[in-house]
């Protein structure tokens, strides 16, 4: 055997034991090889391609219930909660995902997956802000099907999107770290697309809250700074004519599916963000053009959960400054504790929470309402 001969097995060789370990370890979570505690279990570098991942594991999996929205959701809301007990959930919430990414993932799910009956979409204020100069105008039917919706994948897709991992050397350390780092605090999306929030826990150990808190609001006014962003312009909302037309898809096409919106429950603290970035008057606004929207189709609630309660104003409490809040990770995501009692509230199942008017089921009856308790909300004093 000659020297290039013995050196293209050797390349073989490693390049199958380089694809063989990576495929055993499966660090983001592709297809879920055998999951064995204390070697892979933690899919700790997931959270870097869950773009490249959850979508796909959702057609895979086919879940009766599916939860959509941003890194709210994905912290938020457990799928494997109790208050989901006896479904087959899954978590496909992207972080940064805006309104048409939403709503693409929720049409791919209700045209192409035969189990599908239940849709629980997060509406985020942030997702209807838009750049009305580069505006291609409202959407039909016809053309939101043909730009976002995602179609089922081929196997020859599906081996084309995960070959190149596996034998890639990035994916090789990313294993190596997947393993060293069981049983740690760290980011880990779970088999049903869960994020469990170790980082927040890592982050408010090493900085205290106050300071982790405080880039997390520079991060927010950054954010809704851009003055390139509105929710309107010239009378025109492009976002809610988004809506409207996905709506008008599922009425038609998909009746069978039970379609839930909430708004996030965000922190008092958030609230004042918007406010101090000058948006409150449009926030204000967006939620009278959803209760608009839930009275033309009133067979899809509509649930306004971003309204004063215990859990809302819960104090920031700096005094104890390594020690996690109650019911959020940090003012902009709130945690599976909370996430629970709005699952309760939305499938209308028994809750510890008893206060009045949370949530509010936005319509042109009780939107005025609304608005009341929202803006007391933001007058309330902030507890530090």
């Amino acid at each position: 055997m000659n020297y290039l001969t013995r050196l293209a097995l050797f390349i073989v060789l490693v390049f199958a034991l380089v694809g063989g370990f990576n495929f055993l370890v499966d660090p983001y979570g592709f297809y879920w090889s055998p999951a064995l505690k204390g070697f892979n279990q933690q899919k700790t570098q997931a959270d870097e391609r869950v773009r490249e991942v959850t979508p796909y594991r959702a057609q895979a999996l086919q879940p009766d219930t599916v939860l959509i929205g941003n890194s709210r959701v994905q912290l938020g809301i457990a799928a494997e909660s109790e208050v989901l007990k006896g479904r087959h959930a899954y978590n496909l919430s992207l972080p940064g995902a805006g309104l048409a990414e939403t709503l693409r993932h929720a049409l791919s799910q209700a045209r192409y997956n035969p189990n599908l009956t239940t849709l629980i979409i997060a509406l985020d204020y942030r997702y209807f802000l838009h750049n009305y100069s580069h505006s291609p105008g409202p959407w039909s039917q016809q053309a939101l099907l043909d730009t976002i919706t995602q179609h089922p994948e081929s196997p020859v897709d599906r081996l084309m999107r995960i070959y190149p991992a596996v034998f890639s050397l990035d994916t090789l350390f990313d294993s190596v770290r997947t393993i060293a780092q069981q049983g740690g605090t760290h980011n880990n999306i779970t088999h049903l697309g869960s994020n469990t929030g170790g980082y927040y826990l890592d982050a408010i150990k090493a900085e205290g809250k106050r300071r982790f808190f405080q880039h997390q609001f520079d991060g927010l006014f950054m954010r809704f700074g851009r003055k390139h962003l509105t929710y309107q312009a010239g009378g025109q909302v492009y976002s809610i004519a988004l809506l409207t037309s996905f709506l008008e898809e599922m009425k038609t096409a998909h009746p069978k599916v039970a379609l839930h919106f909430f708004i996030n429950p965000y922190h008092q603290s958030y609230w004042q963000v918007i406010y101090k970035s000058g948006h409150w008057g449009s926030y204000l606004q967006w939620k009278r053009d959803l209760a608009r929207v839930g009275d033309r189709y009133p067979e899809y609630a509509i649930y306004d959960f971003s309204l004063p309660s215990e859990q809302t104003l819960e104090p920031l409490n700096y005094a104890q400054d390594r020690q996690l809040m109650t019911w959020y990770w940090e003012p902009a995501h709130y945690r599976p504790k909370l996430g629970d009692e709005v699952l309760k509230a939305i499938l209308d199942k028994p809750s510890s929470i008893n206060t009045a008017d949370w949530p509010i089921r936005l319509q042109q009856h009780t939107i005025e309402r609304a608005i009341e308790l929202s803006i007391d909300g933001l007058a309330q004093p902030e507890i530090r």
